[in-house]
C-alpha cells in the first residue's frame, strides 16, 4: 500500500511545477507560465519513458564502483558541535557513554581538527567538499555586499523573479525566481553518486537549496522559514507589546474579545506570514486566530483556520498548519506553539516553517522525499534553526520550552533516520543532529555555575544537566545504530567544531571606529544598526559577520579609498598586529589567540571572497551582538548577557571536534577535510585533485 501511495505521488507530482517561492524580504512569486507548466509536464514524461535505459546505466556504473569498494556502506554521522575536551572531561569525572566507548575501544576516538574560523558554515563546507576554504567559497555565516556594505547570506542566495506584468496594484511575476548554493566545488556525496553509489544526506548544514544527484537529500542549517528569514518567531500578550524588549520576531498585542468571565476570556490575533506574491510593497499575509483561556481549567483553547488545540502551560503543542491565500495560491507553512504563561497571557509561536506536505519551495531531492516522509511519518520542522535559541535570548521562550523543542526535533530527525537506514543495503548515507550544538550555546554556563539563576531564580536540574544530557542521549542514539551494523560497514562519527565559554563581548566595529578605520559623519559619536551613519568616504576597514573584517578597497567596494596592492597589505597587516595586541583591561587577557591575512589561511579562486582579516578569538571572549549586526561607537568591552554563553568563534586548536569510528585508522590527527577523500577510498574511488585532505587510512 505505501509503494502504491508512493508511485502514485510520484506520477502526480513530477508532472507539478514550483508555483510559489520564498525569498527574504520579497515574499512569495508565482513562478509558473503556461510555457513553463507545459515543458514540465513533457519533462515528467520523457523521464519516465527513459527511466529504464538510466537505471541501467546507473547498474554498471555501480557494479563497476563496488567491485573495489572496501565497505557495502559507509555512514556518517555529525554531532554538531560536540567537544572532544569536553567528552574527556566527563569520562573522567566517571559518567559513561557506553556506546562511544564500544567505538573508542574497538575502533578510533581521536581529536578532530575543524577549520579557520572553527564556524559551522565553514566547517561543514570543508567536511562536505575535502577543501580549504578558498576553494569552496564560504567563509563565514555573513559576507558583504560590495555596493551597499550591508551583510547578506554567505550559503545562498535567493532572488526575486525579473520580469513582471503590471496590472493597476498588482505585479504578477511572470519569470521564475532564483536559489543559488554559493558554497562550489563538489561534495563528496555528488562524487559518490556519480559512480552510481546511491546516498542519502540528511540535514548537512549549507545545503540548500538541496543538490541534484542520485540519492535523496533533506536541507539542514540554512534553509529559511516561509516568511523568507532564518527563523522568526511571533510573540503575543495581552500585555501592551512595547512592555517587552524583543528585537527579534514579530511582537504584538492581543485584542480581548468583549464578554470575559470568571471562567473564560477569548482573545484575537493575527498570524503575519510571508509577503503577498502579487502586490506592490508584500504586505505580509496573515491569518487570524482566536485564544480562548479557561481560568478554572488552566488550559486554553486554540483555534486557527480549520485547526483547534488545546493549550497546556508550559508545554510544546504538535505541529499545526496553517494556510496562507492569496488570491487562488494557497502558501502552506507548519508551526508550534507554547503558551507560557496565562497571567498575563503569553503566547509564543515557532517560526512559520515550509510544510513540508506541501513545500512552498525546495527543501529536499527529489522534491516528493519531503512530501514522502510527511504523509508516511508524520510533519517534521525544515526550517535550518528550528530550534529558536533567538526567542530565549529575547526572553519569550523559556529554557525549558527550548529543551522540549530541541528533544522534539531530536525525534524527528531520529525517526526519518532510522526509516531511511532500514532500506539500505549498500551505499552512502549521511546525518546531521543539531541537538548538540543548540544545547551548548545556551546552557555551557550552567558547567561553569552550576548554581547560576535565571532572572533571579536557581535554574532547573534539567538545565542544569542539559550539557551531560545531550551528550548521553546522542550515546543512547548509538546504542540503537550499533546493533544494524555489520562488518561490512563503516561507521564515522565527526563534529565540526568544539565549544567553549563566550562571557565577554569584544566590539570589533567600535575598535575599529576608535582607530581611526571606520570613520562617522560629523558631529555623530555613534551609529544606528546597519552602517547608518558610517562616512564611507573617509572609512578604511569595517567589520563583517562572526570572525571578518574587510578593507574598504577602491575599485571594488561601492565608495572604496583603499588602494589594492602595497596600502592595502601594508593595512592588513597594521591591523592584524594592533588586533593581536588588544587586551581586555577588565579581565586582564589578550582577546585575540590568533589573527590572519586570509593569504595566509586559505588557498584557491575564491580567496578573494574572504574577509581580508580573519580575528580568532581567545576563550571567553566573542564578536558583540551588537557589532554583528553593524552598530558603531560605544564601549569594546561588554559582559555577555544573553544566554548563548557557549560559543566557538575561536581557533580550530582550541576547540578539536570528535572523530568516532568502528574501525581503526592509519593517521592519527584528522581534520574535516579528512572526511571527504576517506569516504571516497572506502568506495575504491580515487580522490580527485583539487581534494585538500589526506585518506585517513581505515583499516
Amino acid at each position: 500500500m505505501k509503494k502504491t501511495r508512493l508511485l502514485i505521488l510520484v506520477l502526480l507530482l513530477s508532472c507539478l511545477p514550483t508555483l510559489a517561492y520564498v525569498g527574504p524580504g520579497a515574499g512569495f512569486a508565482f513562478a509558473g507560465s503556461f510555457l513553463f507548466i507545459f515543458a514540465a509536464f513533457f519533462l515528467a514524461i520523457f523521464n519516465f519513458l527513459t527511466f529504464p535505459i538510466r537505471a541501467l546505466i546507473k547498474f554498471i556504473k555501480r557494479y563497476k564502483t563496488l567491485k573495489h569498494a572496501k565497505f557495502k556502506r559507509t555512514i556518517i554521522i555529525g554531532f554538531d558541535g560536540m567537544d572532544y575536551h569536553l567528552m574527556n572531561r566527563f569520562i573522567k569525572e566517571g559518567k559513561h557513554f557506553p556506546n562511544f566507548e564500544k567505538l573508542a575501544k574497538e575502533g578510533t576516538f581521536a581529536p578532530l581538527l575543524s577549520t579557520e574560523p572553527p564556524i559551522s558554515p565553514v566547517a561543514w563546507s570543508t567536511f562536505s567538499t575535502g577543501v580549504n576554504p578558498g576553494k569552496h567559497n564560504i567563509f563565514d555565516f555573513l559576507t558583504t555586499d560590495r555596493n551597499t556594505y550591508m551583510p547578506k547570506l554567505a550559503c545562498s542566495d535567493i532572488l526575486p523573479p525579473k520580469r513582471f506584468l503590471n496590472l493597476g496594484k498588482l505585479k504578477i511575476p511572470i519569470s521564475k525566481p532564483k536559489i543559488e548554493l554559493k558554497r562550489k566545488s563538489q561534495s563528496f556525496w555528488k562524487i559518490v553518486s556519480g559512480k552510481g553509489i546511491f546516498s542519502t544526506v540528511l540535514r548537512v548544514p549549507f545545503t540548500f537549496p538541496p543538490e541534484k544527484f542520485y540519492g535523496l537529500m533533506i536541507s539542514g542549517l540554512g534553509t529559511p522559514d516561509l516568511r523568507g528569514s532564518q527563523g522568526s518567531f511571533s510573540f503575543y500578550s495581552d500585555a501592551e507589546a512595547k512592555t517587552f524588549d524583543v528585537s527579534d520576531g514579530v511582537v504584538e498585542q492581543l485584542k480581548k474579545i468583549p464578554g470575559d468571565t470568571a471562567i473564560a476570556a477569548t482573545y484575537e490575533g493575527v498570524l503575519k506570514g510571508p509577503g503577498h506574491p502579487f502586490k506592490e510593497g508584500n504586505q505580509p499575509l496573515t491569518i487570524p486566530f482566536k485564544l480562548t483561556v479557561a481560568k478554572e481549567k488552566n488550559t486554553a483553547s486554540f483555534e486557527i483556520g480549520a485547526e483547534k488545540v488545546t493549550l497546556e502551560p508550559g508545554k510544546l503543542s504538535q505541529w499545526i498548519p496553517v494556510e496562507f491565500k492569496a488570491g487562488i495560491i494557497k502558501i502552506g507553512g507548519i508551526v508550534q506553539l507554547v503558551l507560557e504563561s496565562l497571567d498575563p497571557v503569553k503566547l509564543y509561536f515557532s517560526p512559520i516553517n515550509i510544510d513540508p506536505e506541501r513545500p512552498s519551495m525546495p527543501v529536499s531531492h527529489p522534491k516528493i522525499l519531503s512530501v514522502y516522509l510527511s504523509k508516511m511519518l508524520g510533519s517534521y520542522a525544515t526550517l535550518g534553526m528550528a530550534e529558536d535559541t533567538s526567542a530565549v535570548n529575547e526572553g519569550v521562550l523559556s529554557l525549558e520550552s527550548l529543551l522540549d523543542q530541541i528533544y522534539f526535533y531530536q525525534k524527528e530527525r531520529e525517526r526519518i533516520f532510522f526509516d531511511t537506514l532500514k532500506k539500505y543495503k549498500n551505499g552512502l548515507m549521511v546525518q546531521v543532529f543539531e541537538a548538540t550544538d543548540r544545547v551548548q550555546h545556551m546552557f555551557w554556563q550552567f558547567l561553569e555555575n552550576p548554581n547560576l539563576k535565571v532572572n533571579g531564580v536557581p535554574a532547573s536540574k534539567r538545565a542544569r544537566n542539559a550539557v551531560y544530557d545531550v551528550y548521553k542521549a546522542m550515546d543512547d542514539f548509538l546504542g540503537q545504530l550499533i546493533p544494524k551494523l555489520t562488518k561490512n560497514d563503516l561507521l564515522m562519527i565527526v563534529s565540526d567544531h568544539g565549544f567553549n565559554s563566550a562571557k565577554r563581548e569584544f566590539h570589533l566595529n567600535s575598535w575599529l571606529h576608535q582607530e581611526g578605520y571606520l570613520v562617522l559623519k560629523d558631529g555623530k559619536k555613534t551609529s544606528d544598526k546597519w552602517y547608518a551613519d558610517v562616512d564611507w568616504s573617509k572609512s578604511r576597514a569595517y567589520g563583517q559577520g562572526l570572525n571578518g573584517l574587510f578593507l574598504n578597497i577602491k575599485g571594488r567596494e561601492k565608495y572604496g579609498i583603499v588602494n589594492s596592492g602595497k596600502e592595502a597589505e601594508q593595512l592588513k597587516e597594521e591591523i592584524k598586529q594592533k588586533l593581536i595586541d588588544v587586551k581586555d583591561n577588565g579581565a586582564g587577557k589578550p582577546v585575540m589567540k590568533a589573527v590572519y591575512k586570509r593569504e595566509e589561511l586559505y588557498k584557491g579562486p575564491y580567496t578573494q571572497n574572504a574577509p581580508d582579516v580573519v580575528v580568532g578569538y581567545s576563550i571567553g571572549y566573542k564578536v558583540a551582538w551588537e557589532s554583528a549586526v553593524n552598530f558603531v561607537g560605544g564601549d569594546i568591552f561588554a559582559d555577555n548577557k544573553k544566554m548563548w554563553t557557549g560559543d566557538h568563534c575561536f581557533t580550530s586548536d582550541q576547540v578539536p571536534g570528535i572523530f568516532y569510528s568502528n574501525k581503526k585508522i592509519k593517521i592519527t590527527d584528522p581534520t574535516l577535510a579528512d572526511i571527504s577523500p576517506t569516504v571516497l577510498s572506502a568506495f575504491g574511488i580515487t580522490s580527485p585533485s583539487f581534494i585538500d585532505g589526506r585518506d585517513l587510512g581505515v583499516q
